[in-house]
Parts: C-alpha cells; structure tokens; sequence
C-alpha cells in the first residue's frame, strides 16, 4: 500500500526542527494569551503549516519524550538545542512519554493540546492520557511507563513483585533509594489513596524527619516548578487526609513551614478553591492547629472569613454565590449578572451600528492588515523591548527600578536567543554596555553585562541560535558575535569543529572572519587539529582576518600530505606576496599530479599571475586531434581570462578555429568558455574572436560577442 511506503520515509530533519520550534512557540502563546487573541491564531497556523508539511513525508510523527530530550525514529534531536529541550521538559513533567500527530488534524486539535499541557491544574500521566483521548481526535499521547523507573542496585525490599512499581516506588522515596531516574516528579501520577495506604504500611516507626522532607518534596517542592501548582497542593492534602493520626501529624507539622514559604500561591490556590473544597483543607488545619504555623493559620482564618461572607460585600461569583471584596452589589445588579440582560443596557441604534460592522466583508478590511502585523508577537515583543530600554534612560528611576528592568531584560534575551532575534539582543547589550561606561548605574549595568552576557549558559544558547538562525540573519548574527567577541570566539571554534554540514561551516567561517584579528591566536592553535578540513578551515581565517605574522607555521603545510591544505597554504603566500609564493607556484604547475597542476591553474587566475602565463600556454597549446582534453583545458582558459594577458589572445583563436574528430561537445564547450573570458582582456586585441563569434551558430557565442561588440565600438567612440 502507498501508506506503508510512506511511513519508511525519513523526515525532513530542517522540517521536523521548524516544526518542533513552532510547536514550542504555538505553546507559549496559548500558554499566554487567551484563545482567540491574534498571536494565538497566528503561531498555531504556523506550526499547523509546518506539520502539513511534514505529512506530505509521512502520515503520522511521533516524537518520545525522553526527560529533555526528543527522539523521532532511533534518532535523538540535537539535545545541545534549548527549544528542543524545553518542549521535552514540558511534556516529560506532564507525564507523556510520547505524542503522535497524525494526517488530518485541526488546528484546534493543536489549541487543546498546548491548553492541556500549559494548564497547571491539569491532570498528568494515565489521566492526562485520557483526558486528551476524549478531547483531541488527531493527536495522541502515551503516558511514562512507571516500570521504567530507576532504583540504586541492591536496594530494592527483598520480597517485592515485580509488578508492584508503585509499591517499590514509594518504598524507595521513603528511604531516598532512588536512583537519578523519573524519581521525585512523578509522584503526581500515583492515585493519593494508593500513595497514602503504602505510607501507612511501610513507614516505619522509628522513621526520620528525611523521610517525611522527601514525600513531602515530591508533591509541593518540585524542582521542575518554580511555584507550587493547584493539581500538587491538592493531591497532597487528599494524601494527608488518608494517613495514619499520628503520621497525618508529622507530616502536617514538617510541612507547614514548607508551606508558609509559599504563603503567596498557598493563598492563590485556596481562594480558587470550591468551597467544599475549601471546607476540608480548613477542618483538617483546624483539627492539628497547636502544629501550625503560625502564618499559614493566620491565613485560613482571614480565608475562613471571607468565604462564609462575614462582611456582606461581593468579589465575584463562584457558581451562585458571591465572595466578598470592597464593593457592595445590589440584588438588581446580582440579577443584572446573573442573567441575559443585553436588551436592558444596549439601545437599538448602538444594535444597529454592531450590525453594521459585522455586516463588513472581508475584503473591506485590507486597510486593517498593517494593524495585524503589529500584533503579531515578534512585534509585541520588540515595542515591549523598546519601551523598557528607553525606560532605563529615564532620571526618575531608582537602583531598585532599574534592576528590575534589567532583570526583565534578561527574560527577553532569553526568548529573543531561541528564536533568533540577533538584532533586539544587540540593541540591548549595546544600550548597557553604554550605561557601564557612562551611566548613574554602572555597578548594576557592568554585572548584567558580565553576569548574563558574558554567562557561559547564554553563549551556549547564543552559539546554538547562530546554528539554527544564523543564515537567516547573517548580518545580525555577525554584529551580534563581533560586540560579544571576548567569550564568543572560543564556542563558535568549536562549533565549527563538530559541524558536518559544509554550508554551515562556510557560515560560521565567515562569522569569525567578521570578528577580525581577535580569531588569529584561537586559529593557530588548531593548526594541529588531526582532521584535515578543521586544519584548512584555520589556514583560511589567519589569511583572511590578516595574519601575516603567522605564515611561519604555515608554511610547513606547503609540503603536506593532503592536496586541500597544502593548496590552502600556497594560497595564503600568494595572498601576502611572498617571494617564495611564485617558486612554489610553478613547481605545482608542473606537476605530474592532475588534481596539484589544476589547483594550481586555478590560484594563477584567482591571484592574476602573469608569470604562470607561459606555463598555461604551455598546456592550451598541446595538441588535441580528438578533442579529448577540452573539458581539462577549461580552468586553464578561466585563469588566462582572470589574467587578461594579451598572449593568450592567438591561441585561443586556434582553438575557435579548430575541429575535432570526437567529444565535439567539450570542443564546443571550450569555446564558449573562451567568449565568456574575454571581457578581461583588452577589447581591441580581441576583434577577430568577436568577429568571429557574430557568425556563430552557438547562440551564446553569438550573444557574447554583441555585447563585446557594443562595448568595443563604445570604447572608439570615447577616444575619437
């Protein structure tokens, strides 16, 4: 079947990256914005687009998730990726081992999914799984196996089926046996009755405060979240409601002060609470309150009070009943909420005008199309940008403003780094690098530029952005390493040495030639590198960054094994005009070697030799009654081309008028090659080959020579 063929297709690996970069940035945007905001709707279509294509490949893409790490197939994504990294880490802390998107999704499928993923009061693993399956038709998920989870050797409970994961799982958080596996954040996925029964069992009496730190770390101090979500805070205390009196006791009474250092999403958490749900956080607080802190029972009296509405004001409505806050509602108003009441407060000729502009069509809109843009969210982010570094300028602000600004400034370079926007993170560090030298707040400006700029995790990431957007914006990513030179050089060396795509490395080359002298020392140390194209790539930068003070030690290269780096070296001497860079030339000129003699012809017309001359001549004028050199002597009419030199002019007329029994078609070849160099030489001495080529039949021939001929009778009108 035509389908089966399909699926052993490989994919696309620039297709597949563009389309998990999109995914990461679609989920960002639905994590941000509501549902119908247009950065919402823009990134989704991107990433929708980019997984059509990648559906004309393949019918379904399944990528598993393995911690931080993505993998399509047997291969594993480049893990040194930061986008990639942090799709993995999204999903792994999910409890997804794989997603599968398959022909014929929605967009919409993809909203739900980034919605179900971005949600913190979402379920995880098996119920995740499920949750997806009834709401998403397309994608599909596949939680973490637990059987997968990693022990330290020898320390399993003796006895212990091999079935019973979770058993084992809970007995090792008990006595920290677990090895660096999935361990302490998956906790969640573990129904809370089933983790309380095993807690009850097998926590022994004499069993230290560790014990209890660790369970209690598992749920509300995880290390993948920087706050506590609504799904652990509430999955604890259903735990803590099943324990053993005594053991519900311990561990109220190490976890209050865990919980008082949250006090403020502690706080968030209960007032989003049913109050059902409210009700049995607080009796089951109440009920142990001499363990307590404190402030966490400070804050479920005050809570206490407003949810039973003690002071007859309204916040808001939970359902049908209101919560109280500092503004007090009428029963009409209540009403006026509570129900459709649009007629009573809209009058009919703002009706009419609302049908007016629903009535436009599309088409009348185009003038709105400029406003779309601008809130797209590159745009969004870059006015956002804009307007904080103008805001540091500004005489009012104090040191502690300004180092939030910074502070938040550091955010966005993060964003701009994984999307490849060189040009907003240049415009920052140049802006900072100004108030360093000359500012109110140099100390604050001087660290963020050290600290963060100059931070080896940012030029890793900024190092990795060149790799992946780098082509995209040449310019930028050059003005962007040339500011950072001091700590950039270094990593992109290395880059350069572990990278197997030769249009990636002619681009990093370039990236370091742009930074200038500053390369020449880190270059010449990998003059000894063992791979042959790193050796040449370093020859290349200190000829062309000017580093004329090292030809010393390439010169040695001049008699290496390996044609490429010894023609790199011969090059760099006629590049600074040596005097032993002629000598070395001929002796390659006259090689018996092919490939050496060729590379050579081909350095004479680069560098426009006229003393290989001779030697060229030597080799067009040899005599060829079958035609079967031609296609060799095409370099050769290239570099006397490059040269101009009128003694080539009589032989290449022999050629124009010559015959040959076979291989016609590189004779002809040979000739047309001829016509295209001759724009170098001067016009007058080459009159007969263009008279010549007038009356060709070759229409290239033909097409050359009346552009010479037009210049050439331009030229004699000049001098008349």
């Amino acid at each position: 079947m035509p389908e089966e063929k399909q699926e052993k297709l490989p994919l696309d690996a620039k297709l597949l990256s563009d389309a998990v970069i999109e995914l990461n940035i679609s989920r960002r945007s639905v994590g941000l914005y509501p549902p119908e905001h247009p950065i919402v709707r823009i990134s989704i279509g991107r990433a929708f687009e980019h997984l059509q294509k990648l559906f004309e490949i393949r019918a379904e893409i399944t990528l598993g998730i393995a911690k931080d790490a993505l993998i399509v197939d047997e291969y594993t994504l480049d893990r040194r990726n930061p986008v990639f990294r942090e799709f993995a880490q999204t999903l792994h802390t999910k409890g997804i081992a794989a997603v599968t998107f398959s022909l014929g999704l929605g967009q919409r499928d993809l909203t739900k999914l980034h919605e179900l993923i971005s949600a913190q009061d979402t379920p995880i693993g098996k119920e995740l799984v499920e949750l997806a399956d009834k709401e998403i038709s397309r994608i599909r998920l596949s939680s973490i196996d637990y059987g997968n989870f990693c022990f330290v050797e020898g320390t399993q409970r003796s006895g212990t089926a091999c079935g019973d994961v979770w058993e084992d799982y809970v007995y090792g958080l008990l006595e920290g046996k677990l090895g660096e596996g999935n361990g302490l954040q998956d906790i969640l996925s573990i129904p809370p009755e089933t983790v309380a029964e095993m807690v009850n069992s097998a926590l022994p009496d004499e069993a230290g405060h560790e014990s209890y730190d660790r369970v209690i770390t598992a749920y509300i101090k995880r290390k993948s979240e920087s706050k506590i979500s609504r799904e652990a805070f509430n999955k604890f205390f259903s735990f803590i409601d099943r324990l053993k009196p005594e053991i519900k006791r311990q561990f109220l009474s190490r976890a209050g002060s865990r919980l008082t250092e949250d006090i403020g999403d502690v706080e968030t958490i209960i007032n989003g609470m049913t109050p059902e749900g409210f009700e049995k956080i607080a009796e089951l607080l109440t009920e142990n309150s001499s363990i307590i802190p404190t402030t966490l029972k400070n804050l479920i009296d005050k809570l206490s009070s407003i949810k039973k509405g003690k002071l007859g004001h309204f916040d808001f409505f939970y359902n049908d009943t209101a919560v109280l806050h500092d503004i007090e509602l009428g029963e009409e108003v209540i009403k006026l909420f509570g129900e459709d009441h649009f007629h009573s407060f809209v009058g009919k000729e703002y009706q009419r005008e609302l049908e007016r502009m629903l009535e436009v069509k599309p088409e009348d809109n185009t003038k709105f199309i400029r406003f779309r843009k601008e809130c797209e969210e590159e745009a969004l982010d870059k006015e956002a940008l804009e307007i904080m570094l103008e805001l540091l300028h500004e005489d009012y602000l104090k040191p502690e403003d300004y180092l939030i600004l910074i502070t938040k400034l550091s955010e966005f370079m993060n964003i701009f780094t994984e999307t490849g926007r060189f040009e907003e993170i240049l415009d920052t560090y140049n802006t900072l690098i100004t108030h360093a030298l000359s500012g109110r707040f140099k100390n604050e400006a001087s660290s963020i530029v050290d600290y963060f700029f100059h931070s080896e995790e940012f030029i890793a990431k900024l190092v990795e952005a060149f790799r992946l957007w780098g082509r995209k914006d040449r310019d930028g990513a050059i003005r962007l390493a040339r500011a950072l030179r001091r700590t950039i050089i270094t990593p992109l060396f290395d880059l350069l040495a572990e990278e197997k795509d030769a249009s990636m490395r002619k681009f990093l080359l370039s990236v370091l030639e742009a930074i200038g002298s500053d390369v020449i020392p880190a270059a010449v140390k990998r003059l000894n590198d063992s791979r042959w194209f790193v050796v040449r790539n370093m020859i290349c930068l200190i000829r062309d960054c000017n580093g004329k003070q090292e030809l010393e030690k390439i010169r040695k290269f001049l008699k290496h094994e390996n044609s490429n780096i010894s023609m790199e070296a011969l090059r760099t001497l006629l590049h600074f005009k040596t005097l032993d860079a002629l000598p070395q030339l001929r002796a390659r000129l006259q090689s018996d070697v092919q490939d050496v003699r060729t590379g050579a012809i081909r350095l004479a017309g680069i560098y426009r030799v006229k003393e290989a001359v001779p030697y060229l001549m030597t080799y067009l004028e040899k005599r060829d009654l079958f035609g079967t050199e031609a296609y060799y002597k095409t370099d050769i009419v290239r570099a006397l081309g490059e040269i101009g030199d009128v003694r080539a002019v009589e032989t290449l007329e022999k050629i124009c008028h010559a015959r040959a029994l076979f291989y016609k078609g590189d004779l002809e070849g040979l000739k047309v090659e001829i016509f295209r160099s001759l724009e170098n030489y001067p016009l007058e001495s080459v009159r007969k080959l263009i008279e010549y080529g007038i009356g060709s039949r070759n229409d290239e021939i033909h097409a050359l020579s009346e552009k010479l001929l037009m210049s050439l009778h331009t030229g004699e009108q000049r001098g008349k």
